[in-house]
């Protein structure tokens, strides 16, 4: 696999898709990224929680984590590999702590990685977490190498400076034998092929869902893999691919969408019933869980 930190820095040339928020790249490998990274200067460790409004609050509970249905699926992901009950978890990114707080009422023992100053707080204020607002690759983590049995990174990955970087350093906290667990958007899904068909036909007028994939935004996505991108870079993270696939999952419940077009809860609510159905009918699996262990 060629190393995608480092195509990152060789940026040059004609971006293969001018879109509304980013310009995105294709390396000679075919991995797709933007031409933007984010300034990580100097992070206080210290949690400053007087930033927490009522506003804030509202927006992680009702769009960051609304769809439980998403929570689910994680700690589900978690359970087909082992248990919880006494597990050593690190969830990195873990925004409002809600998933850790699952595991914990299952047994497990946690600890978050949140940089943003608000969710910190929010997590350990609401759910009585350990919070640590320093970025994974940071020199204190190395005192915890092979200090967890489950670290996570969902939808995380594709918001990264350096991806491989990030999973190497997460890599690195596993006990032999740990899982490491990422869900993320997946490049050969639908939505993405979808987006570069009607940018190629309509001569870069129309890039639909690539607009809403890429953003040069302060820590929007920067990259999305393939399965194999992913895959590839697990194995130089030194892990056994355990699981790889693609799944149908939305970030907000359908309702929340259907209210976003129609402006109408009772319109949302004869919808949703037929909404449901079409996507089992036509489950389009937009997003890719994969799981590697630790040798």
């Amino acid at each position: 696999m060629e190393n995608i930190d480092e195509c990152k820095h060789q940026t040059s040339g004609t971006p293969k898709y001018r879109l509304t928020n980013a310009n995105v790249f294709v390396s000679p490998g075919g991995f797709h990224y933007i031409d933007h990274l984010d300034p990580m200067e100097e992070i206080s460790p210290e949690i400053d929680g007087s930033r927490l409004t009522e506003e804030e609050i509202a927006y992680i509970e009702r769009s960051l984590q609304s769809n439980p249905e998403r929570i689910a699926n994680q700690v589900n992901a978690v359970k087909r590999h082992g248990s919880i009950a006494n597990a050593k978890v690190l969830d990195i990114g873990c925004g409002g702590g809600l998933f850790l707080s699952k595991m914990k009422a299952g047994g497990a023992k946690c600890i978050g990685v949140e940089l943003s100053d608000t969710r910190a707080y929010y997590a350990q204020t609401k759910h009585g977490l350990e919070i640590i607002k320093r970025p994974i690759e940071d020199e204190y983590w190395k005192g915890h190498k092979e200090s967890f049995d489950v670290v996570t990174l969902w939808d995380v990955i594709e918001h990264v400076n350096y991806p491989l970087a990030t999973l190497q350093a997460a890599a690195a906290m596993l006990k032999p034998g740990g899982i490491l667990l990422i869900d993320t958007p997946c490049r050969d899904a639908f939505y993405h092929r979808f987006g570069e068909l009607t940018y190629k036909l309509s001569g870069g007028k129309f890039a639909t869902f690539l607009n809403t994939m890429y953003s040069a935004k302060p820590f929007g996505h920067k990259q999305i893999f393939s399965l194999a991108e992913m895959k590839s870079a697990l194995e130089a993270a030194g892990l056994d691919v355990v699981e790889l696939r693609r799944f149908h999952e939305l970030s907000f419940p359908y309702g929340f969408y259907l209210k976003k077009l129609v402006k109408s809860d009772l319109l949302v609510n004869v919808l949703l019933p037929f909404v449901r159905i079409f996507f089992v009918v036509f489950p389009i699996r937009n997003k890719m869980l994969a799981v590697g262990q630790k040798k």
